[in-house]
């Protein structure tokens, strides 16, 4: 695959992927001739679906790291690439028309120079051929979230994002680096659909199934 040489061959192979089976919404591992997992069985979404490459785990947690933590801007495009292959089949071009990512924290932002999900949204957009937009602002400080349960994160989340523009209808693909709780990607597509956009779509490299960042 084009834009995949900033990753070898033997890293590409030893990626977690998930299996035949997903859940239908969040998109998460589970057992064959179910649709949904036990959550979205159960909880609504605000989104009508999220991807990952796979789990947060081996060779995907190193690429994601080192995208991240360490500097490597450059992993945005084969990742990126992956990101945009996640798009579940059958949607028309017409169901994507906004690609759009978790704006980020200024003080992180400052810090690192970049911002990684940014980086990876504009290379979906590009593979795509969609126009990226930063349709969303973040307004407050995110409050450390390790160790806390989901229901506290989602309280803790609620009016993080706030949209730059109104919408009219127009599907949005929201893109992050990593979904651990959904808390995230939740506030992400409700402030979206409250300002007036349409069906939201979320992807991100990978599923965290325990504690650590949204």
């Amino acid at each position: 695959m084009e834009g995949l040489a900033a990753v070898c061959g033997m890293c590409l192979d030893e990626l977690p992927r998930w299996g035949e089976a997903v859940c239908a919404v969040c998109g998460v591992g589970i057992p064959p001739g179910l649709d949904l997992c036990r959550e979205c069985a159960v909880e609504g979404r605000p989104y009508a679906w999220a991807r990952t490459i796979g789990p947060h785990d081996g060779a995907l947690r190193r690429l994601i790291q080192g995208l991240k933590y360490e500097g490597e801007k450059a992993l945005a495009r084969p990742l990126g690439r992956l990101l945009s292959s996640a798009v579940p089949d059958g949607l028309r071009p017409e169901d994507v028309q906004r690609v759009a990512c978790v704006p980020p924290d200024p003080k992180r932002l400052r810090e690192r120079g970049y911002h990684p999900a940014e980086l990876l949204a504009r290379e979906v957009a590009r593979t795509l051929g969609i126009a990226f937009r930063p349709l969303l602002v973040k307004v407050r400080a995110t409050p450390p979230q390790v160790g806390r349960p989901r229901a506290e994160r989602r309280k803790a989340m609620e009016g993080l994002f706030a949209p730059r523009t109104s919408g009219h209808g127009e599907p949005v693909l929201v893109v992050d680096d990593v979904i651990t709780t959904g808390a995230t990607a939740y506030e992400a597509a409700r402030a979206l659909t409250e300002a007036g956009f349409g069906e939201i779509g979320v992807v991100a490299c990978a599923q965290a199934m325990g504690g650590g960042e949204d």
